[in-house]
């Protein structure tokens, strides 16, 4: 096993986590509208860790599961950017066939979590209108039968980050809000921090958006599909787009599509 590694990435998660866990940060209750490059100044609350991984283990055994579907793959191995320590990397290759290379933990209730996680997009990333999901936090199929798309995404498209919210208002509609996060800083590891309020059938819910310590996006309102079960957290990469069941034409061949997730730390508040 490779030694740990006191980068600025891993301390900025540890001193992200630490800080909602001793109450010196942490979310609020409600949010409305949406902000880009605003400081926040939130309100003091108790917090306990739910799921944590560094992937310092060398494996994912931590996750629920992991799927891959075509020819990708998950592995774990030195993080970019000179760390010592150890990341997970997520590979989907534009062969065809392949678009989803993702781990997952189940759902871990409703209420009011925070989600910080490091992610690095290599500079070699290829900019494309191809939308990529780097986070997600997914539902189940609706009462029909039919799959849904996620609640919450987080995604890359054109070389900017988008937070997606999908939410019904009716059994079998859904209604959609998207949100601009920036523009992606190749070759950059970046510290991320949602804090989610799940919304129920007779609540609001809320989402605030942190990056490297900055607010990029809120949401407030309805935020998940109101099922049994509370959304489940995902990170990875998925190309919906690149399905093969989808019959989208798109060029293929070129490099991999890559992605380094580290630093995984949830917290319930």
């Amino acid at each position: 096993m490779a030694p740990s590694r006191p980068t600025a990435r891993r301390l900025a998660g540890t001193a992200l986590a630490a800080a909602l866990l001793t109450g010196t940060l942490a979310a609020p209750a409600a949010v409305a509208g949406t902000t880009a490059g605003t400081a926040t100044a939130v309100t003091a609350t108790a917090a306990t860790t739910v799921f944590s991984d560094d992937f310092e283990s060398g494996t994912v055994a931590n996750w629920t599961r992991q799927r891959i579907d075509g020819n990708g793959s998950i592995t774990v191995t030195g993080g970019p950017a000179g760390g010592s320590g150890l990341a997970g990397r997520f590979s989907v290759p534009n062969d065809g066939q392949s678009y989803r290379s993702e781990v997952a933990v189940n759902a871990l209730g409703w209420g009011g979590y925070r989600f910080a996680f490091a992610d690095y997009l290599p500079a070699d990333w290829v900019r494309t209108s191809t939308e990529t999901i780097v986070a997600q936090w997914h539902g189940y199929p609706l009462a029909d039968g039919s799959d849904t798309k996620p609640p919450i995404a987080l995604t890359v498209k054109d070389g900017n980050w988008r937070l997606k919210v999908h939410w019904l208002t009716d059994p079998s509609t859904v209604q959609e809000a998207v949100i601009p996060l920036g523009a992606v800083q190749f070759g950059h590891w970046n510290q991320w921090a949602f804090d989610v309020t799940w919304s129920t059938a007779t609540t609001p819910g809320s989402i605030t958006v942190l990056r490297d310590g900055v607010q990029v996006g809120t949401h407030s309102g309805l935020n998940n599909y109101h099922q049994n079960q509370a959304p489940y957290f995902k990170t990875g990469i998925y190309r919906a787009n690149w399905n093969p069941a989808k019959g989208i034409s798109y060029p293929t061949g070129g490099p991999d599509v890559v992605l380094y997730s580290d630093s995984v730390v949830v917290t319930k508040y």
